[in-house]
């Protein structure tokens, strides 16, 4: 579901201090450099907030600090330099989008702890036919990946996946070396496909429904905030799911081609992945709790779509789960529930979490001073609305490879949305580009679910940069593409 937080680690040694100190300067020179341009038609405190977001995205791109404080600068810099208030920017941050992260961090920790997600996939796994070659397992994994993807955070998905993927591979390097009299079992190429294949898998599921990753709620909530327009979770996921769909065999087609697996035909897949379903015994009390909150889930978010239900939205579901995960019993006379205040602290990424919420905040603040409409207005007479689209799915996976993805949303988002309102161009299409686009796998520090799938061990920097480049470019398209037909075509979105 998210791209999940990169661990901040402040490098402050002897041998590296040159290289933190300049990255905390970076933010102050950013700042300065658009402070310094003379900007025609922008107030004073609304060219004194542009600077401090130039300073916010310098901080967010270099990370001296962990992205969570650089989203509370405001706090700090608005009321100094007199472009609002300190009340007016506390204000700011009390965003929907927070409970709404908050409960699906909180359930697909849930989904991990308890050992559902790892039955959903060797249930899968396990089908006869499924797993019969080399090709056709990489293409399971990755269909595997990206259904657990579109219910918990792509790091959590890919932390499942990667041993099962490893475990998956030796298996069939060793049943296709036993059944060809083969010497060596190594099959390096499968390996490295099979890694790449739960990364991808991660990034085609957190396109399916709004709790995949932070950037769906963050789109939504932004597109919202800046225009008139409006997706609900059951308008989200229609379109979600197809493209889920869509970007799947993209990526099996890519790693089929630049990784082709030396196994061509695997003995017994079937029965290996049946008995190791069979070692994890029956549904236990927490699976079987989990299961039911995201029964619950699923009925409250797509029940709007037959029953009108004022209260009922798309934001009000997480919060309910989370209730109950913390209060449905494993053990009462232990009194063990699902989730623990342990859980609580562990099992959220704290540093996305508000990551999102500054960013969002921020987004507001520039869109209060007027910034928003400034940049709408200049940009909006040298861009045409055909291109929009185009310059989102190109800009959002560049800028994501450089900063996190969720600040990458924010910013994108915050300057083309109030652009494409302007231009008459319906700016729900560019919300499910931008979050469709921002999930980098081509590089190890591009977030959590890349980082998890380099540590195996199995996948080299040349590799994954090599056919990271191509699965970006090619699933950048089809996005773009779809995007653009499927949004207008199905309804996907409500004008308010």
């Amino acid at each position: 579901m998210s791209q999940a937080q990169v661990k901040y680690k402040p490098e402050i040694s002897a041998n590296s201090s040159y290289k933190f100190y300049m990255r905390v300067l970076a933010g102050p020179l950013a700042f300065f450099i658009v402070q310094a341009i003379p900007i025609a038609g922008l107030e004073a405190k609304a060219h004194f907030a542009l600077s401090c977001y130039a300073w916010i995205l310098a901080w967010w791109a270099t990370m001296p600090i962990p992205w969570a404080i650089t989203g509370f600068l405001p706090l700090i810099l608005f009321p100094l330099g007199g472009a609002m208030p300190i009340k007016e920017v506390i204000a700011l941050y009390g965003q929907r989008v927070f409970p709404f992260l908050l409960g699906v961090m909180l359930f697909g920790h849930a989904f991990r702890k308890h050992g559902l997600a790892k039955r959903m996939a060797m249930t899968v796994l396990s089908i006869p036919g499924v797993a019969t070659s080399g090709t056709r397992l990489i293409l399971m994994i990755i269909i595997v990946t990206s259904i657990l993807s579109a219910l918990v955070d792509d790091a959590a998905s890919v932390a499942i996946m990667i041993p099962i993927a490893l475990s998956v591979a030796k298996f069939a390097g060793d049943a296709f070396a036993k059944s060809s009299g083969a010497t060596d079992s190594r099959t390096p190429r499968l390996m490295l496909a099979s890694c790449l294949a739960v990364l991808y898998g991660s990034a085609a599921g957190g396109m399916a429904t709004p709790a995949g990753v932070p950037f769906n709620p963050l789109a939504i909530s932004l597109l919202e905030q800046l225009t008139g327009y409006q997706v609900s979770f059951a308008q989200w996921t229609l379109t979600g799911i197809i493209l889920m769909v869509a970007t799947i065999p993209v990526f099996y087609l890519v790693l089929k081609f630049m990784s082709p697996p030396e196994v061509k035909a695997i003995s017994d897949g079937a029965a290996y992945f049946k008995e190791e379903r069979k070692k994890l015994g029956p549904l236990n009390q927490g699976e079987k709790n989990v299961l039911f909150v995201l029964i619950v889930m699923v009925v409250l978010w797509f029940m709007p779509a037959f029953v009108t239900i004022k209260f009922l939205d798309i934001w009000y579901v997480p919060p309910v789960a989370m209730v109950l995960l913390f209060l449905l019993p494993i053990n009462l006379k232990k009194n063990e529930m699902t989730l623990n205040a342990k859980d609580f602290q562990s099992g959220v990424l704290w540093n996305v979490l508000f990551l999102v919420v500054s960013g969002t905040a921020i987004a507001g603040g520039l869109a209060k001073l007027g910034i928003a409409d400034w940049l709408g207005s200049m940009i909006s007479g040298n861009v045409s609305a055909a291109v929009l689209p185009w310059l989102a799915g190109f800009v959002t996976p560049i800028l994501s490879h450089l900063t996190s993805g969720t600040a990458t949303t924010s910013m994108i988002s915050t300057i083309l949305f109030p652009i494409a309102d302007n231009l008459g161009y319906n700016p729900a299409i560019l919300a499910r580009i931008i979050a469709g686009t921002a999930l980098a796998v081509s590089f190890p520090w591009s977030g959590a679910a890349a980082g998890s799938a380099f540590a195996s061990g199995e996948i080299s920097f040349a590799n994954m940069f090599k056919i990271g480049v191509v699965a970006t470019i090619f699933t950048m398209i089809v996005i773009t593409v779809l995007s653009m037909i499927l949004v207008p075509l199905l309804g996907a979105y409500t004008v308010l």
